[in-house]
């Protein structure tokens, strides 16, 4: 980087026409291909079978029930938890049995703002919660999973914490798919309509897939979330259709594709611009120009790190609107 930045030789009497020409050629060297490159969708691993490949995540589902390095017996004081969202591909908790299946009469939606887990408190994310439908012609297909007696109190607390922001337990009925077995009695999380982060009054796709777009949390970047939401329903359930999941991630996806190397291609040319203006301000030397080099070099291990694109495209996006 600082071989570059000498090259460039620049100067502190470069006015704002040359700054932007000089920052311009350090994108084309060191960030188009960072701007340019596709974000695909989040796809799921699992172990390698013995001939290199990757098996599907229903294949692990079907091979692996249990996350649990020794066996526990079932009991009828057992307990059965159906997740909808995150934790039909990602359960972070101990459970000795799952199944796929449903249940009826509610309808999926991303009407929850996420501000621990997918957003933040000033950008908040999108995530799914549940919604009152016909009891004959809505199901929500999703996961069970069994948490052992002695693991149900660790669990639940666990859960509790991690759905603090608006979700309530209820207790449903859970239907196996595909098998036609008798429902089980499953607890379940859902945020109401009467919680701080509910964020159903702006329900139309474009404006909520433009959310997922530019959103990102400490869990990451808000899009991984529907994408992975996407995929393993897809696995999971190939002959359902969600008609929400999937026109949201039209939506995002088109985005991605129209609008997001425009965006980040500003963006990061104006972090450039205003980091040799920074410096060249004071003068041109060489101690100068490794720091110039410096700041350059930490902007771009920053572009390693999840959620970089977000961060920079609502910097850019809340720019165009000043």
């Amino acid at each position: 980087m600082l071989r570059l930045v000498q090259g460039l030789r620049l100067s502190s009497n470069s006015n704002s026409n040359e700054l932007s020409t000089k920052a311009a050629e350090i994108y084309r060297e060191c960030f188009a291909e960072l701007a340019a490159s596709s974000c695909p969708l989040t796809q799921h691993k699992c172990n390698s079978n013995s001939n290199g490949q990757h098996s599907t995540l229903l294949q692990c589902f079907d091979a692996k029930p249990s996350n649990q390095t020794e066996s526990i017996a079932p009991s009828p004081d057992d307990v059965w938890i159906f997740g909808y969202g995150s934790l039909v591909w990602k359960a972070d908790f101990p459970y000795i049995d799952r199944r796929r299946g449903f249940v009826c009469g509610y309808k999926r939606r991303f009407y929850q703002h996420s501000i621990d887990h997918r957003g933040i408190p000033e950008r908040p994310g999108r995530v799914v919660t549940l919604l009152p439908g016909d009891l004959t012609q809505d199901r929500v297909y999703g996961v069970a999973y069994r948490i052992a007696a002695a693991q149900k109190s660790q669990v639940l607390d666990h859960l509790d914490y991690r759905e603090k922001n608006g979700y309530e337990r209820y207790n449903l009925e859970f239907h196996e798919y595909p098998s036609t077995t008798m429902p089980i009695e499953v607890i379940i999380y859902v945020a109401t309509q009467s919680n701080d982060s509910y964020a159903g009054h702006v329900w139309q796709v474009p404006c909520i897939a433009r959310q997922i777009f530019t959103s990102a949390g400490p869990s990451g970047p808000n899009r991984e979330y529907l994408f992975n939401l996407f995929i393993a329903m897809q696995e999971l359930f190939p002959d359902v259709v969600d008609e929400h999941l999937t026109e949201l991630v039209d939506c995002v996806k088109q985005y991605i594709k129209n609008e997001e190397p425009a965006l980040l291609e500003q963006a990061l040319k104006a972090q450039i611009n205003c980091i040799l203006s920074e410096f060249l301000a004071k003068d041109a030397s060489e101690q100068q120009q490794e720091a110039i080099a410096q700041r350059l070099e930490a902007l771009l291990e920053r572009c390693q790190r999840p959620g970089w694109r977000e961060e920079l495209l609502i910097q850019e996006l809340q720019e165009r609107t000043i």
